[in-house]
């Protein structure tokens, strides 16, 4: 649809940064500070919801403090998310309808403004559609890893081990290299588990330089649920160097300048993560967690074994440079960037049913899909996984059926695209500076699995 007009009300002031205008109500606090971080989005995002110490679900106001220990989750979720509103993340996180009837019981009052976002969870809509059809099958096969999955898991991080285990003993750099890739691959699979309740396999994502818990915040309530749109910080975060939002005014550099300067960025981008991690702890902006430590023991191991302390900070550095390579170029390619994927600024679809507005910014690869190895470990099966984030991977191939029939029953041609597409689109898109005018949809008839 076209871009919503936005409210005039003090509080939804334009903003002097927004580039166009935008489904959302506000322009995301903290969006264009200097200092990027989970810590500042989730900030901001409660200064935007405005709901003060409490929970909002769509129009009401709920007191979850007395629920945080009883969630099955984990209380991380709900200790993050507090002051906050989590409609999106609780309509994609809870599947059966029991979540609500627990929900009411924590009931306060109802909110006294319009949701910031602009997407709708209708009951004859798209989304809650698909999710009544896939219920009767996740009773039926269960929404956590099968033992494919652990195996895929679990053999990835005794791999790594081993690879780490080689390149201290031999001093190889090709061994540290090798264990690098490992390593990124190990986290993409750990990834998939961090999106569900607490569990020590999503830990396994911490032996990066990045951290879980951030990632939480970053990636499954800020990516996930705001799809390339002004409140996804994995679009904001990459800024000034990716500018993937149809902006008039990018520079010659912005648009093809990442040609030459992503082989400088890739292999260094995961060090000024953890730069900024532990900046941000040590000026008590951020707390320190115990799994921010891992890194830490990794270069304990490798300087400890090797013939010296130099040559084992080398080899620790050229194994999370391989690491830092491997995930920024697997995702950044995985999904998202083309000029037919729905960016901020485009046209929006006029009906904003979060699912529909899911499958506008997210694409599938032919060649991964079917593979579950390929799937857990360079983000596959990625609609699914956008519209059920907590159902784990290896569940994902059951839910195809109901899928394809929910997008029969509305009219969605759902389609597959080859890997090299999405490698040319996200050159494509960070070259574009004309928002597409039309819904962005889907333009070819669905490409059956091969």
């Amino acid at each position: 649809m076209a871009p919503r007009s936005r409210s005039h009300g003090p509080a939804d002031a334009p903003q002097p940064s927004q580039q166009f205008a935008t489904g959302f109500r506000r322009y995301p606090t903290n969006r264009d500070a200097l200092n990027k971080s989970a810590v500042s989005w989730m900030e901001g995002k409660r200064v935007d919801d405005d709901v003060g110490p409490y929970w909002r679900v769509h129009d009401k106001i709920y007191d979850l403090e007395k629920f945080i220990d009883k969630h099955p989750g984990g209380k991380d979720w709900l200790l993050t998310t507090r002051g906050t509103d989590i409609t999106e993340a609780f309509e994609s996180s809870h599947i059966s309808a029991s979540a609500e009837k627990i929900l009411s019981k924590y009931y306060l009052k109802d909110a006294a403004t319009p949701r910031v976002s602009p997407f709708t969870f209708h009951d004859d809509g798209f989304f809650r559609t698909f999710k009544r059809k896939v219920r009767p099958v996740l009773q039926k096969v269960g929404r956590g890893p099968d033992w494919r999955m652990i195996l895929i898991q679990d053999g990835l991080a005794l791999a790594f081990v081993a690879l780490t285990m080689a390149a201290v003993l031999r001093e190889s750099f090709l061994a540290a290299a090798l264990g690098g890739v490992v390593l990124a691959m190990m986290s993409m699979c750990a990834h998939n588990f961090f999106h569900q309740k607490d569990n020590w396999r999503m830990y396994l994502f911490d032996l990066t330089l990045f951290s879980s818990h951030d990632w939480r915040i970053s990636h499954a309530l800020s990516h996930h649920l705001f799809t390339n749109t002004i409140y996804d910080f994995e679009i904001s975060v990459l800024e000034p160097f990716f500018e993937f939002l149809p902006k008039a005014n990018k520079t010659w550099l912005q648009r093809y300048g990442s040609y030459f300067y992503s082989v400088a960025l890739f292999p260094v981008f995961f060090y000024l993560e953890a730069l900024k991690k532990w900046k941000m702890i040590a000026f008590g902006e951020q707390k320190m967690r115990p799994e921010n430590t891992l890194p830490i023991c990794e270069l304990a191991v490798f300087c400890a074994f090797v013939s010296s302390s130099w040559t084992g900070l080398k080899l620790w550095l050229v194994m999370h440079c391989a690491c830092s390579v491997w995930f920024s170029f697997i995702g950044l390619t995985a999904a998202h960037h083309h000029p037919d994927i729905y960016h901020e600024g485009d046209a929006m679809r006029d009906n904003p049913d979060w699912g529909l507005c899911q499958l506008d910014a997210v694409r599938d690869r032919m060649e991964v899909t079917g593979n579950l190895f390929l799937v857990s470990t360079t983000f596959g099966d990625h609609s699914l996984h956008h519209l059920l984030p907590t159902v784990d991977h290896s569940k994902l191939e059951y839910l195809y059926p109901a899928f394809f029939e929910t997008c029969e029953e509305f009219n969605i041609p759902f389609q597959f695209v080859r890997q090299w597409e999405l490698v040319c689109g996200k050159y494509l898109q960070l070259a574009n500076v004309t928002p597409n005018t039309r819904s962005p949809g889907y333009k070819e008839k669905t490409k059956k699995l091969i």
